[in-house]
């Protein structure tokens, strides 16, 4: 091989941690290059976060046509077209790849294609085929995200058997689907597939739907899928699988529950992509199903190789990612960086919406914290009631003490724009009184933050408290 081509940071991966941390560390002066084996902006651009909402957004266009004449509006009945809807979802990728590449360019940052293999702490063999590029830099980056986790007998075929990726690729639309998997991915194509029209199975092996959020949002999110004909099955492991002659596969569950699909999503988790690296022979620390074990500086057992977004297991959010990445390029730059992660939203695209920061009802308890909490119901909001999106409530978590909010959980229309100024809250140490005395404007939906945390002193102006009790029933 020629001589390495020099570098101040060489960061692989270019999801949405590893793009935005190079366009941070050459904003900075770090000469930079990026290594990506597949398509740039991840699995978040390409398969996750976008063509995801692409979708999503779509099926609440379908459902509100649906309700048409709720509005006072004459429709006729609206037909999906899968095609149309492929293409439009295409179309967006294409968009925001074609736009990682222009700004990575406009910075200066080199792009390498291929798969990349550390061969000592300051260098990288970048493989494309039969070519071999070797990249020397002061500082390396793994930012190589994740992958969907295959259960034992549910190996991919790309039409049957699928993951997330390859159902945003189907060819048509599934008549019968099951989804393995409660999580944020089940729950979300689970949703979308039953706007759509489809025949809806979701099975999981956990008790409850979306285990980390709080108790009352996942109440009422199995509550509102059954709403939709979804077919829960909670705290069930599949017992057998049978693929019959006509295509269609047939799972069984305890007690010889059977259930027949054309088509099997499996959502049952992501594990980090850190393998077949080399990395334990540069000395990084490797842990439990392949998670890389970084400081608070994001720094790996090598201090010159540093770690973030989904490889590190830390938070699988895409925000997060992109934050750690900015952080850990300050860090290399020798700035001052934020690493308080005790503040970081999550969203979840089902129908409806979940959002959530901070602490759950259940971990502030088990912290030893007395708490109050105050709760609002969409139902009970002017603003919600004249968009006719009234399922769905606020609830804020209060240090009983000393009035500082602890966490904010909501679910309904728009609770992913909702939560960010829950979020500002927290990593302010702002209290529950400091929502409440904030003045919104009027009508918007952001009032019924300032209403939950006035409810958690018992004088929320438009509600009665034993609304608020039932807001979640």
């Amino acid at each position: 091989m020629p001589e390495p081509q020099r570098y101040q940071l060489v960061i692989v991966g270019t999801g949405p941690g590893g793009y935005v941390a190079a366009i941070k560390a050459a904003q900075l002066g770090l000469k930079t290059a990026v290594v990506e084996k597949d398509e740039l902006g991840g699995t978040c651009l390409n398969w996750g976060c976008i063509p995801t909402k692409a979708w999503i957004v779509t099926a609440h266009l379908l459902e509100q046509i649906k309700r048409a004449k709720e509005y006072g509006i004459e429709v006729g009945e609206p037909r999906v077209n899968w095609p149309w809807l492929l293409e439009r979802k295409s179309k967006v990728v294409r968009q925001l790849t074609g736009g990682v590449k222009t700004l990575l360019t406009g910075r200066g940052v080199d792009i390498h294609r291929g798969n990349a293999r550390l061969t000592s702490a300051n260098k990288v063999v970048v493989t494309a085929g039969d070519a071999k590029t070797e990249l020397s830099a002061d500082h390396l980056m793994l930012a190589t995200g994740a992958y969907a986790w295959m259960p034992p007998g549910f190996a991919l075929d790309s039409e049957r058997i699928i993951t997330s990726q390859q159902a945003l690729e189907l060819k048509e639309q599934p008549r019968r689907i099951a989804v393995l998997g409660g999580g944020v991915v089940g729950c979300e194509f689970a949703c979308f597939f039953a706007v759509l029209g489809s025949k809806v199975t979701l099975i999981e092996m956990l008790p409850r739907l979306v285990p980390t959020e709080d108790d009352e949002i996942a109440q009422t999110l199995e509550r509102e899928m059954k709403k939709q004909k979804i077919d829960l099955f909670l705290n069930v492991k599949i017992e057998d699988r049978r693929d019959n002659p006509d295509g269609s596969i047939t799972l069984t569950l305890p007690g010889g529950k059977t259930v027949d699909v054309d088509t099997v999503l499996v959502a049952t988790g992501r594990r980090p992509v850190s393998s077949d690296m080399g990395l334990e022979a540069v000395g990084v620390t490797v842990a439990e199903r392949g998670k890389i074990v970084v400081n608070d500086r994001l720094q790996t057992s090598v201090r010159n190789i540093y770690a973030i977004g989904d490889v590190t297991d830390i938070k699988q959010l895409a925000h997060f990612a992109s934050a750690q990445g900015k952080a850990a390029a300050e860090v290399i730059a020798g700035h001052a960086a934020q690493t308080n992660w005790r503040a970081v939203p999550a969203a979840t695209f089902t129908n409806p919406e979940i959002a959530s920061v901070g602490m759950t009802e259940r971990e502030a308890r088990a912290a030893g914290r007395g708490i109050k909490i105050g709760r609002f119901p969409f139902r009970a909001h002017g603003r919600n009631i004249a968009d006719g999106e009234t399922t769905g409530f606020v609830k804020l978590i209060g240090d009983a003490a000393t009035d500082q909010l602890l966490g904010a959980h909501i679910i309904g229309a728009k609770a992913s724009e909702l939560i960010h100024e829950c979020s500002l809250a927290i990593a302010a140490d702002l209290n529950l009184s400091d929502l409440a005395h904030a003045i919104h404007a009027h009508p918007t939906l952001t009032e019924t933050l300032a209403e939950a945390a006035e409810d958690a002193d018992g004088v929320a102006i438009h509600l009665m408290r034993q609304e608020a009790r039932a807001a979640t029933r």
